[in-house]
């Protein structure tokens, strides 16, 4: 799950992330699911015949083109390769459909190049262990002494280390990045203009980190006294053969590159990455040489004559990190713990990678000295790794499905679970848990499940997936890992009722909007949340900032009037991908009240980043023909709530240029949300 990008560039991450972590995680599938459950029954001569993994050629050039022939699968591919290697040989390494679907070009394993996404991370990853062995990067001292003057904000006391890089685990409060400058920006410029600040104690919480890892190529090249792709491509792909591989999007590359395609099937452009050089996810290659760096790694860091690493050095890369508990794993050094339902008892370490028209996923397991990968050009396939990865290990690793026994619980003991949980890297995605007989309710974007304890701190809702917490040092439970993949939910403080907030059609939204923290962090409510009055244009600005979770400007203000302004931060943000606009006299307005059909055309702006498809809707009232487009979104898309009617015939009056409400701005948030969830995109 990925990343960064200019608007034009489908307005990267973690706008990208929504739109894809939001499909995936609500729409009933386990794609991101952590179930318990194992195999399907079989007989026992398939037992037999595949308990020892791959062997053959043969037996998995034919597993392969089974899959790929299903017509669920065929009907969602464009393009894909599907590598398997086994006892340091490559067993299959086969293209199914187009690179191109224009020019009929077929994935050729050898020459077809992929955008590897997040992929990338374990180069990156593999290339600073590199500098660990040498002694020359300890993973465990302060990263600030490889920095060279550009300063770290730490509000923790404690220091951030390169392991935390390396795990997704430094407490930074903003991971991901919207990035406006065109491809020629240098990773050192990147770094210095997005450095975020480490709020939470590094070490205790997961949250995927973009960021991150373009922090840990930039302290690479520091230390290593090369641009970083310099690097890696003279320590890492030059040294395994990896000749089709690159950070830089060269002529070659963009000649091979196979075209991205959206969930519509319309090619996508080719688009550059932001900043010039991207360690986090800015790798292409071919899935030969994607062969080449799994063999490297299940054979303790050799290929041939060639050594990237030692044997002690891969094992600590692929060791367990981070778990929220002994049960349940997350991170290794660079490589995660993903579709966990699908490990039937194995292990097994990963990467997965998303971009716009790109979706990866590559595993390892180091006991048995098997890898897979697998990529496809379509964001409607996306899903198809996953089912591969399933069927894989069902098919080569089956495990009996094991009925959890329970764990019973007092039901004082269960009040210390109860609360609200909000998703550390996606704040609007949040969990409410209640006690249940014994039990616990869970409610979210999954729906409502019944948790039920197998073992401490361990629950399993009824259709298998695990919910794991976390105490404190002082026995408080603390975080919550249950169903998405890329974050651990932290407990969030219980909210205080509002003394102006009764129990009517916009309570709930108001509710939901103060679990968001999208509310003026600089206003004191006492208690209060003025749900009658009107909001400016600055304060709709701080909160869709809030709301998307990304770090506001600190570049010179293109808006006369915002300069020290306190929206000024996140108005600048949002001009500078292209959501706002100002006036011609170079204004912006930040303290006029917003009326509903602006506040519509900045969302509808804002919808463009999430590949959502056109809808629209008849309207009844006489919008401003600049916004015209955009009420109609909003109308369509159900982003609205009770101040809006709707005559007998379905057409609605969305009062566009009337002023907008603070409790009608929560009930936008709200109603935005679970079209997200939903899977309008």
């Amino acid at each position: 799950m990925e990343k960064r990008r200019g608007l034009r560039a489908s307005k990267k991450i973690n706008l990208i992330t929504v739109s894809l972590l939001m499909a995936a995680l609500i729409s009933g599938q386990t794609a991101f699911g952590y179930s318990v459950a194992g195999s399907e029954n079989r007989s026992g001569l398939e037992q037999t015949l595949h308990d020892q993994g791959p062997s053959t050629a043969a037996e998995v050039e034919q597993f392969a083109d089974e899959f790929f022939n299903r017509p669920d699968i065929q009907k969602k591919l464009v393009g894909a390769v599907f590598v398997v290697v086994a006892d340091n040989k490559v067993l299959l390494n086969k293209g199914y459909g187009f690179s191109d679907l224009e020019t009929k070009s077929l994935v050729d394993p050898d020459q077809t190049i992929f955008r590897m996404a997040s992929i990338s991370k374990v180069m990156t990853a593999t290339a600073v262990m590199q500098l660990v062995e040498q002694g020359k990067i300890d993973l465990d001292e302060n990263i600030e002494q490889y920095l060279e003057g550009i300063p770290i904000k730490n509000q923790t006391g404690s220091p951030l280390t390169m392991r935390h890089l390396m795990t997704h685990t430094t407490g930074f409060d903003y991971t991901d990045y919207i990035s406006s400058n065109n491809e020629e920006q240098s990773l050192e410029q990147f770094i210095q203009e997005n450095m975020p600040t480490v709020v939470r104690t590094p070490g205790e919480s997961y949250r995927y980190d973009n960021f991150a890892f373009n922090l840990q190529g930039y302290i690479l090249q520091q230390v290593a006294g090369d641009p970083f792709e310099e690097y890696v491509q003279k320590h890492v792909f030059e040294p395994l053969g990896m000749n089709n591989s690159d950070f830089r999007m060269t002529e070659q590359i963009k000649k091979n590159l196979a075209t991205g395609y959206g969930t519509d099937g319309q090619p996508k452009e080719q688009y550059p990455n932001v900043p010039f050089i991207v360690p986090d996810g800015g790798m292409f290659g071919t899935s030969s040489d994607m062969a080449r760096f799994m063999l490297a790694h299940l054979n303790g860091g050799r290929l041939g004559n060639a050594e990237i690493l030692s044997t002690s050095t891969t094992e600590e890369m692929q060791r367990t990190q981070v778990s929220i508990q002994e049960q349940v794993p997350t991170m290794a050094l660079g490589f995660e713990k993903f579709y966990r339902h699908a490990y039937n008892g194995q292990l097994v370490i990963g990467k997965g990678g998303d971009l716009p028209g790109y979706h990866s996923w590559m595993w390892l397991m180091p006991d048995q000295k098997v890898g897979g990968f697998v990529i496809t050009n379509s964001d409607a396939s996306q899903d198809i790794r996953e089912e591969l990865f399933t069927a894989f290990m069902d098919h080569y690793f089956p495990q009996e499905k094991q009925e959890e026994q329970e764990w019973p619980l007092h039901a004082n003991e269960l009040d210390a679970f109860v609360g609200t949980y909000r998703h550390l890297r996606q704040p609007f995605l949040f969990f409410d848990i209640k006690k249940q007989a014994g039990k616990l309710s869970i409610s979210g974007p999954n729906g409502t499940h019944t948790l039920k304890p197998v073992g401490d701190l361990l629950f399993v809702d009824e259709e298998g997936n695990q919910a794991a917490f976390k105490k404190d040092d002082e026995g408080e439970i603390i975080d919550l890992d249950y169903i998405a993949p890329d974050s651990w939910f932290a407990k969030i403080p219980d909210l205080p009722k509002y003394v102006d907030v009764g129990n009517d059609a916009y309570s709930e939204a108001i509710y939901t909007s103060a679990k968001l923290f999208i509310q003026d962090d600089n206003e004191k409510q006492d208690s209060r949340f003025f749900p009658e009055e009107a909001v400016t244009r600055g304060e709709f600005a701080y909160q869709l900032l809030k709301f998307a979770n990304v770090k506001p400007s600190e570049k010179p203000p293109f808006f006369k009037d915002i300069e020290g302004h306190k929206y000024g931060a996140s108005i600048q943000k949002l001009a500078e991908i292209g959501v706002l606009t100002g006036t011609s006299d170079e204004m912006f307005h930040p303290d006029r009240i917003i009326t509903r059909q602006e506040a519509a055309t900045i969302l509808w702006r804002l919808s463009s980043s999430f590949n959502m498809p056109k809808v629209s809707a008849k309207i009844a009232d006489h919008p401003a023909p600049w916004a015209e487009e955009a009420v109609k979104f909003v109308v369509g898309a159900g982003i609205y709530g009770p101040d809006v009617t709707t005559s007998n015939t379905g057409v609605v009056n969305y009062r566009s240029q009337d002023s907008l409400l603070r409790k009608e701005a929560a009930v936008i948030w709200d109603r935005f949300i679970k079209v997200l969830i939903s899977g309008l995109q």
